[in-house]
């Protein structure tokens, strides 16, 4: 597994591609784990809008199953009193999905 700490897929194009409920891609763990901590689908969008790059940690290849084409950037954001572990996963930026949305 390769690990970097630059960000495989830019910040700003996640943003304009979930700028909306409608365009955001996300896996049904990731909407259940938001929906547990009081986050509806226009707030996980809403934090997503908030991210700036210095919340960003670490860039790394797919592990369970190895995949190096599939980049997940991992970002730790704080928000309503609780530090928030988003990580988009994708090989390109067309095909990226926020796999993980929880509390760190």
């Amino acid at each position: 597994m390769a690990v970097k700490r630059k960000p495989h897929h830019d910040l700003a194009g996640i943003q304009a591609k979930f700028a909306d409920v409608e365009t955001l891609e996300i896996t049904g763990r990731a909407a259940c784990d938001a929906r547990a901590l009081g986050y509806s689908l226009e707030d996980v969008v809403d934090v997503v809008q908030a991210l700036e790059p210095g919340d960003f940690v670490k860039s790394e290849t797919a592990h369970n199953p190895r995949n190096s084409r599939v980049w997940h950037d991992t970002y730790h954001i704080p928000c309503d009193g609780l530090f928030l572990y988003l990580k988009f996963a994708g090989a390109t930026l067309i095909d990226i999905v926020l796999t993980s949305f929880k509390e760190v």
